[in-house]
């Protein structure tokens, strides 16, 4: 049988119905004056892994193989309505108070903005992980929330972000382009520290909430077109999220094959959003540095200066206490 992509079928049908831009922002950030030249692949095409191959291999990094995950299987429901009754999570609303929404037109957007880790400070960031057992990343995006929720959000009730899962290797998907990345929701307060993050990311990911969302999210096998679009807009009316957290790797891979580095530009990347997931964000190490890369929805957003604002203060927040 064919294999087809039912994730990208998912994105080419809120474009084609609703307007919504899939497109995955990169580009090679230079560090010397903080200029990006901005270049986009749809997500429907390929997904972090598989978009950065596509740039990379042009250029000499093989990119092979692709890093897979340490599950060797997609669970059955069954399996995964075990785990999540052998590993309850706690909830919050699908809503978040913002302090200010804007009226935006459906082609309306807000470029990303861009700061950085030197090498340095990232592998400060990373021994300061290990030596308190803490993921870099929770460290990270613990550090992003704080500093959005301050500025952006009232009150402090817990409210979720979606954490992209890398699943290659366990969907057995022959098409490296494919997407082969799932996500899990994690509740979170204003002022969590990283420690809560890590706690609730090991708890949903043994309650296999990935592998649910992975499911719900081929759905469109079933249902076709016409059914993802209905299912959409009833889903979109009623879940509200502050946005997304995207790992996208440390690259080149290794690989005795790579070409020497001469430059010190860095690689950077965004993810897609919509109002109902209005903050993206992402970390892309490159040559042993790290971008922190924050893109806002109007929704959310008045101007592009509040972005670069923020992504600023996110990395300062990182540094605070290296």
């Amino acid at each position: 049988m064919t294999e087809k992509d039912y994730i990208a079928q998912l994105f080419r049908v809120r474009r084609e119905r609703f307007g919504i831009s899939d497109d995955i922002y990169w580009g090679w950030f230079n560090p010397d004056d903080g200029s990006v030249e901005w270049k986009t692949w749809r997500h429907a095409d390929a997904d972090g892994m598989g978009g950065f191959a596509n740039i990379l291999r042009p250029l000499g990094f093989p990119c092979d193989p692709l890093p897979i995950c340490n599950e060797n299987k997609v669970p059955s429901w069954l399996e995964i309505f075990r785990a999540s009754k052998e590993n309850p999570r706690p909830a919050a609303l699908k809503q978040i108070n913002w302090k200010q929404t804007y009226a935006y037109s459906p082609d309306s957007m807000r470029m990303p903005e861009v700061a950085f880790l030197t090498r340095e400070e990232t592998i400060a960031l990373k021994e300061k992980g290990k030596n308190q057992k803490l993921n870099y990343s929770n460290l990270a995006f613990s550090a992003l929330n704080r500093v959005v929720a301050k500025k952006l959000v009232n009150g402090d009730d817990p409210y979720y972000w979606f954490i992209g899962v890398n699943i290659r290797g366990a969907t057995n998907i022959r098409n490296e382009q494919f997407n082969q990345v799932s996500g899990i929701n994690l509740p979170i307060y204003p002022d969590s520290d990283a420690a809560h993050w890590q706690q609730q990311m090991r708890l949903a990911l043994k309650s296999k909430s990935h592998w649910a969302t992975w499911k719900l999210a081929n759905i469109g096998k079933y249902i076709g077109d016409g059914g993802l679009a209905l299912v959409y807009r009833l889903s979109t009316n009623s879940s509200h999220f502050a946005g997304s957290c995207s790992v996208m790797g440390d690259w080149p891979l290794p690989d005795e094959r790579n070409p020497e580095i001469n430059n010190n530009r860095l690689l950077c990347a965004a993810g897609p959003g919509t109002a109902n997931y209005p903050i993206n964000s992402s970390l892309v190490g490159w040559n042993g540095a790290t971008t922190l890369t924050l893109k806002l929805h109007p929704y959310i957003c008045e101007d592009q200066t509040l972005i670069k604002t923020l992504v600023n203060a996110w990395r300062d927040e990182i540094l605070r206490d290296l």
